[in-house]
């Protein structure tokens, strides 16, 4: 064999060969931002009380209201502090309307919009859920 074609040959395959050294499974995910994946999780389980007029001290609105809490919101659904849910779920047998915990996918965007920065994204916010002006019971 040709010296030169060797050395090419060995080249090849210590360069891997032509394939890529990252499987489908190895690819980055990419980071949650506020506007795809962040604001809804909040409009569903946060602004409920994390609004101008209501009980929390803070809107969790728009962006500009959440991004100085981003730190905040990671340690407290980390914790279950947040969303407020007095039930042990570990120890009841079953589950009760309407309540209040984050399943550990919401949890890991959360951690992971603050951890990679807490981007806004691109694109317009989702429509902000209907609030009730006074206190409502929902039954059924």
């Amino acid at each position: 064999m040709n010296p030169i074609k060797g050395l090419l040959i060995l080249a090849f395959v210590v360069a891997g060969g032509g394939n890529s050294a990252l499987s489908a499974n190895d690819a980055p995910e990419a980071i949650p931002t506020f506007t795809k994946d962040v604001a809804p999780i909040l409009y569903g389980n946060c602004t409920s009380c994390h609004r101008p007029g209501d009980i929390a001290p803070m809107s969790l609105i728009t962006y500009k209201d959440a991004r100085p809490w981003a730190r905040s919101i990671k340690d407290t659904v980390l914790t279950g502090e947040m969303p407020p849910w007095l039930a042990d779920p570990h120890n009841s047998s079953g589950t009760f309307r309407d309540e209040r915990i984050l399943d550990q996918a919401t949890i890991d965007t959360l951690v992971a919009w603050v951890d990679g920065g807490a981007p806004r994204g691109e694109g317009d916010l989702p429509a902000l859920p209907d609030f009730p002006e006074n206190w409502t019971y929902k039954d059924g």
